[in-house]
């Protein structure tokens, strides 16, 4: 592990070690949200309102951070969730990051728009492994993935429904990230200022969407592979005749739209808006959990995905009654920072803070944490600088 790594400490830190190591435009495409980010600022700050109480004098000389979630056994309640186009971050690409979660024996999830392919990951990675799949207007190519993803050894599917259309990510777009977008002068010269970084990518030549083309996808044919806008619960359905394995829905914010996902044959629901990619105006996923929970989890699995930033965030979530959380921004930091070893250092600092402040609530067991530490009163928000904060 380089020195750099080791001297971050924090999920902060490798924000900040991140934004050095990528040209501009890349590095605001992975931590950008929609429209003005509302949505995104208050994923965090929904976790700054949730506080625990903690138990005193209890032996907390061994802790176990273990559970088991989407029907395998993990090392902690903590699963790396799908994100696309990471040939971009750095060039390990997904290949790196599954290695990872190997490592730290969690689970690992493969974006449909990643680089690189379902064969690949299934040869990185022992851990389980989840695939995340977009269904398109040719429902066709959904379900050759989804065959390809269980020859290959994944164990979990993760359908997203959050986006019909893609969210307006306007100072992305502004520096010409995503394509067919421009870029301006500026971007092409911190482009230029990354010489190793444009040294890989150029030897390297990721391709997004991979798994779906052997060549670089045109915009139009992105278009016609992305989500289709006539998806409906009974493409669940139809999904769970084919796939026998867990099954989870990610971008499920409503109650209706749980006990309608549980109701066609999903097991598990992930909590999600997207990072605040998507939909500015929706709330945390933090602060619909209590409801989600009591309308379904006695059926189904819980997980929250967005504004995990603590070891602690996650037990925050647990102790409102989710099963797991799932990050996506945090590993990606760690990916830019430095490759597998920088996801590694991302886990890492995420599975110390877990158990420092298990030791510190008085409990052994990520099944002991529940209600019962909850504080009912809600403190402030943090008033960090939402890019510091949220990233």
């Amino acid at each position: 592990m380089s020195r750099a790594l080791e001297r971050c400490v924090s999920i902060e830190d490798l924000h900040r070690l991140a934004k050095r190591r990528l040209p501009a435009p890349m590095f605001e495409y992975l931590r950008g949200g929609a429209e003005d980010e509302r949505a995104l600022r208050n994923n965090c700050e929904a976790f700054s309102r949730v506080q625990l109480i903690p138990n005193t004098m209890r032996d907390v000389s061994r802790v176990d951070t273990s559970t088991h979630v989407l029907g395998s056994d993990i090392a902690m309640p903590l699963l790396l969730g799908p994100v696309g186009y990471a040939g971009m971050f750095h060039h390990e690409r997904e290949i790196g990051a599954a290695a990872a979660a190997d490592k730290h024996k969690t689970f690992y999830s493969l974006a449909t728009w990643g680089s690189s392919t379902p064969e690949e990951i299934g040869v990185a990675s022992a851990a389980p492994k989840m695939m995340q799949l977009y269904i398109p207007a040719d429902r066709e190519r959904a379900y050759a993935l989804v065959d390809r993803a269980k020859a290959a050894g994944f164990t979990a599917l993760c359908v997203t429904v959050d986006t019909p259309v893609q969210g307006s990510r306007e100072q992305a777009w502004r520096m010409g990230m995503p394509p067919p977008a421009r870029m301006p002068l500026s971007s092409y010269l911190s482009i230029l200022g990354h010489p190793q970084w444009l040294f890989n990518f150029i030897k390297n030549r990721p391709i997004a969407g991979v798994s779906l083309f052997d060549h670089p996808p045109s915009p139009q044919e992105m278009m016609e592979a992305g989500p289709a806008k006539d998806l409906s619960f009974d493409d669940i359905t139809r999904l769970r005749e084919r796939w026998d394995g867990p099954l989870a829905i990610k971008g499920v914010l409503s109650t209706q739209d749980a006990r309608l996902a549980v109701e066609h044959g999903a097991t598990a629901i992930i909590l999600s808006n997207h990072g605040g990619r998507q939909f500015d105006a929706a709330p945390a996923p933090i602060d619909l959990l209590p409801a989600v929970v009591d309308a379904v989890g006695e059926r189904a699995e819980i997980i929250v995905d967005g504004g995990i930033r603590r070891g602690v965030d996650v037990l925050k979530a647990i102790a409102l009654g989710a099963t797991a959380c799932m990050i996506g921004r945090p590993y990606v930091y760690g990916l830019a920072a430095g490759g597998q070893a920088g996801v590694e250092r991302a886990l890492q600092i995420l599975k110390d803070e877990l158990e420092r402040n298990m030791v510190l609530m008085g409990v052994t067991r990520i099944a002991d944490v529940d209600g019962r530490f909850l504080y009912p009163m809600r403190g402030s928000v943090d008033q960090r600088n939402p890019d510091e904060r949220c990233g």
